[in-house]
């Protein structure tokens, strides 16, 4: 199979290489054929080797880049239909793998991070722990869902992280401040007015 590689130096580096595809599955884990991936600044970040903001993360080395993608699952290892995955199900990938629920630690960004320090989805073929996958609905294309976890999913907590499960903020009395028009503030202003929130955007000229 093909996939892109990055050395972090450069995103006029990258490169395209071919490689074995997956074939052992160990326990829990599922072989996922990649269809889109999207591009947030973080992968940018990671391409270019300025991706420093968290000291536990080592910013060196080759890596498969980006954080976010949509596929369906090709293969299902032993033990993976546990979780309600089986082949033919489209799903798209949880950034943080291990952050399933509550606040997250050192070791969740340390270890864990979708497109560094874990290989990302520019690949045609990928293998996934089956609880860092998510079903995609099917009013989603695979391009935007593969929008959503890093941006749509950092929007909605920036809202809502503080809101009892099932009940977001609503109301126009409630104010959201977005700025700029980023993957993240664009995703928020659509999240606030589905809402009814009151919202302003700052963008600079």
């Amino acid at each position: 199979m093909r996939q892109w590689v990055s050395n972090q130096n450069g995103l006029d580096k990258l490169r395209l290489v071919e490689v074995p595809e997956p074939s052992e599955l160990k326990e829990g884990e599922v072989l996922v054929k990649i269809h889109s991936v999207s591009l947030n600044f973080r992968d940018t970040e990671v391409c270019m080797g300025l991706y420093g903001h968290h000291k536990s993360i080592d910013p060196e080395g080759e890596i498969v880049p980006t954080s976010d993608c949509c596929g369906s699952i090709v293969k299902v290892g032993p033990g993976a239909s546990d979780s309600g995955l089986k082949e033919g199900d489209r799903v798209m990938s949880i950034f943080i793998q291990t952050h399933l629920t509550g606040q997250i630690v050192e070791e969740d960004m340390a270890l864990h991070g979708m497109g560094l320090p874990l290989n990302g989805c520019l690949t045609q073929y990928r293998v996934f722990p089956a609880y860092g996958l998510v079903k995609v609905p099917d009013y989603l294309t695979d391009g935007e869902a593969a929008c959503l976890p890093v941006g749509a999913v950092t929007a909605w907590m920036g809202i809502n992280s503080f809101q009892p499960i099932g009940q977001p903020l609503q109301g126009k009395d409630k104010v959201v401040l977005l700025q700029g028009t980023g993957g993240v503030s664009i995703a928020g202003l659509q999240t606030a007015k589905a809402l009814g929130l009151t919202n302003i955007c700052i963008i600079a000229r």
